[in-house]
């Protein structure tokens, strides 16, 4: 038998996500604590497979160089109160 017999997404607030300890809500706090399947997560959130394709792929060489920092400039040596004898 399943843990989400008889559950709908109406009965939680919109944003909500199945995980396998349970339904997590939209700000991140846990709103029911059961162990679910990964076919009864996938069936509640939706799988990978149900996103729309996409034709814009990132990789490193794409990214922005990072700015480039310069080396902190040294202090002024300190002069001695007192000579050493």
């Amino acid at each position: 038998m399943s843990n989400m017999t008889g559950v709908t997404k109406d009965q939680f607030p919109e944003g909500t996500t199945a995980s396998l300890e349970g339904f997590t809500g939209p700000n991140g706090e846990m709103l029911l604590g059961v162990d679910f399947t990964q076919a009864e997560v996938d069936s509640w959130n939706g799988t990978s497979s149900d996103l729309p394709e996409t034709t814009v792929t990132t990789t490193s060489d794409d990214s922005p160089e990072p700015p480039k920092v310069k080396p902190k400039a040294k202090k002024p040596a300190k002069k001695k109160w007192y000579k050493k004898k």
